[in-house]
């Protein structure tokens, strides 16, 4: 244990939250690596902080033990240095750490009598939810929970979060946040980021149209770029938000990933904000809508656009979303067009992306 670990448990006060064990995952090294890593509340700092315990290599399941085909138990000298490093048992936290690197097999046969009695305590109705610093869940946080758990670029209730889902956030270190993220963020595929980053740094904000929180992807992508990036500057700059961090001359890891996750990728086809809803929940669910599709033909497709069929096949994707603007502009129902019309443009535009790859 650290000298500053030490210092932490003889500072620590009755009432604190209890210092919480976590699995962490490198953000780049390739083969992944990970620790276990003890989030808890520091007294003089008046924060949470990190400490990295034990280095587990590239593979936590180097140590699984398995006296038989129906259970498993951990490394003993593994829980004994953890819990000697904790002050406290800590196998109990450690199985639950270690649970997604058991042998399937040996979960399948584990599963009910390992999760039972496991569930969480009822919160208090009506009690408002605050970290031990007496703060709430910072907005940044809210907004990517939101988006992971229900998908939605349009997040005017984001704040109204279920109590259960922002208790999440509560009593953790900013480091052990952000590998919850990660490891939230690992369901997400490649067309959903560009989506999350634009509502967990609240992109909308930026823009007059009212078709910001649902449609993004007929706004100016320079303009999207510009302003992602602006957030994302005052989001590293937040000594609030980062609170254990010491080094501000270099985005942290966890903020370059997002910069090439944003720029490597590209909002969904399906713009409007149902359709991208649906999308999303489908694709964390077993079951599958069938793939809608087109009803636009291609002569309907040039008497939308007002433009032959060999004119927008000419125009590369920065060009077609030029045109695309122009008309969504002169179209769209707050600007006094026809919402029929304005949909069909919106089917027409997606079909003509679909079809230039």
């Amino acid at each position: 244990m650290s000298s500053a670990q030490n210092d932490n448990q003889t500072l620590r006060k009755p009432g604190e939250p209890e210092p919480k064990l976590y699995l962490a995952r490198s953000v780049f090294k390739n083969p992944i690596h990970f620790s276990l890593r003890l989030s808890s509340w520091h007294s003089t700092d008046n924060c949470f902080r990190t400490w990295e315990l034990v280095d587990l290599g590239e593979s936590p399941a180097n140590f699984i033990r398995y006296p038989n085909d129906t259970s498993f138990h951990l490394d003993p000298d593994l829980v004994s240095h953890l819990s000697s490093l904790c002050g406290r048992d800590s196998e109990p936290e450690l199985e639950r750490l270690f649970w997604p690197f058991v042998d399937p097999s040996v979960q399948q046969k584990m599963d009910h009598f390992f999760h039972r009695g496991r569930g969480q305590a009822p919160l208090q109705p009506g009690k408002k939810l605050l970290s031990f610093d007496g703060l709430p869940p910072h907005s940044f946080d809210q907004r990517r929970l939101h988006f992971l758990r229900f998908g939605a670029t349009d997040q005017g209730k984001v704040f109204h979060l279920p109590p259960r889902l922002l208790a999440k956030l509560l009593n953790r270190s900013r480091d052990e946040l952000e590998q919850y993220f990660l490891e939230e963020e690992s369901l997400l595929r490649e067309h959903e980021f560009k989506s999350y980053l634009y509502a967990a740094l609240n992109l909308q904000h930026h823009f007059s149209e009212s078709y910001a929180r649902t449609i993004p992807q007929a706004l100016p992508p320079e303009k999207i770029d510009e302003v992602f990036l602006h957030e994302l500057c005052l989001l590293n700059d937040n000594h609030d938000f980062w609170q254990e961090r010491a080094d501000y001359d270099h985005l942290p890891d966890y903020l370059i990933r997002y910069v090439i996750l944003f720029f490597d990728s590209n909002f969904p086809r399906q713009s409007r904000g149902f359709n991208q809803t649906r999308e999303f929940m489908n694709g964390h669910r077993q079951f599958r809508w069938p793939k809608k599709k087109s009803t636009v033909s291609k002569d309907e497709i040039s008497s939308i656009f007002e433009e032959s069929e060999e004119t927008l096949h000419r125009l590369d994707k920065k060009e077609l979303t030029k045109l695309f603007r122009k008309k969504a502009k002169a179209l769209h129902p707050d600007t006094g067009g026809d919402h029929e019309k304005f949909v069909r443009l919106t089917e027409a535009y997606e079909e003509l992306l679909h079809r230039k790859g």
